[in-house]
């Protein structure tokens, strides 16, 4: 008999591949975080992945468009089961959520990402419909203020492996 484990199926219509990071600039130990103005909520910047694109380059992207700062992926030391990890620091996800949205499963793959506070704020980066408002603070602040749980849960793992928290 074999092994009863957790199993899942979806056809392609019924998921969507989703990616984000935690913005950090490490030199003034701040995090960057998206407000949404109709709305007023606190977010981590994230979206969908387009065709043939990998998961790194769709969360580098998205943080660019939401955020208007440039933005690259952040080596960080964390635990993980990718193979070939060799004791140093990596860039494979921090984490993975999941959110449903109808009859649609949004896989989200988050990643610590580097971003320069006082570098070049870049205009109108945000897609036809988004109002997002780009906003540093302090990480107990950026932790406290995110709207959802599993946000808070992400960044507070990016920030205690970046910061030593």
């Amino acid at each position: 008999m074999a092994k009863s484990s957790y199993r899942s199926l979806l056809s392609s219509d019924e998921f969507v591949i989703s990616c984000g990071t935690v913005p950090l600039d490490i030199t003034h130990k701040k995090v960057l975080l998206v407000r949404e103005r109709k709305t007023n909520e606190f977010l981590l910047p994230k979206g969908r992945k387009d065709m043939g694109e990998d998961l790194q380059a769709t969360a580098v992207r998205e943080t660019i468009e939401e955020t208007g700062y440039a933005a690259t992926i952040l080596p960080l030391k964390t635990a993980t089961h990718a193979t070939n990890d060799h004791g140093g620091k990596h860039t494979e996800p921090i984490a993975r959520t999941e959110r449903k949205s109808g009859d649609v499963l949004k896989t989200i793959y988050w990643f610590a990402s580097s971003v320069d506070s006082q570098g070049a704020h870049q205009q109108d980066t945000q897609q036809e419909g988004e109002d997002f408002e780009s906003v540093w603070m302090n990480p107990d602040e950026a932790i406290e203020r995110l709207t959802y749980h599993d946000d808070r849960e992400v960044a507070r793992m990016v920030i205690d492996a970046a910061f030593g928290t």
